[in-house]
């Protein structure tokens, strides 16, 4: 399979995981499964979204995930490992356009997790 959803740090980070070749079916079905995995999940959660090994985004892709896993209630920071000014675009404009943080670019899923990990943090001791 082309994409996959799992729990990186199980309640608090989810990593969405896209690989070539990749299709609109396997992208709607990895968005639902967002959604399975953050029931009855009451925090917020963050996503890391690895698209370090995809040349070529099905066109099509921006509904599936706005309407997708971008419409998570619980969605709060998204980062991202790859490089790829379109998707950077993408899950910026639909970021701002559901008043969340931009996303943030990395080099690897571990900087990732460890930069969502330091933002919980800090903002658990400011409240």
């Amino acid at each position: 399979m082309s994409a996959s959803v799992v729990w990186y740090d199980a309640g608090n980070i989810i990593l969405f995981t896209v690989r070539d070749p990749l299709t609109l079916d396997e992208l709607q079905s990895a968005s639902a499964e967002v959604w399975s995995l953050a029931e009855g999940i009451t925090d917020l959660v963050d996503m890391i979204f690895d698209f370090r090994d995809v040349v070529d985004f099905p066109r099509g892709s921006l509904p599936i995930v706005r309407d997708g896993h971008f419409s998570l209630p619980t969605l709060d920071r998204v980062a991202l490992v790859g490089s790829e000014p379109l998707v950077e675009m993408m899950m910026t404009t639909l970021a701002r356009a559901t008043f969340r943080p931009d996303p943030t670019l990395h080099s690897s899923v571990e900087d990732a997790a460890e930069f969502l990990r330091r933002m919980a943090q800090e903002e658990t001791h400011r409240q």
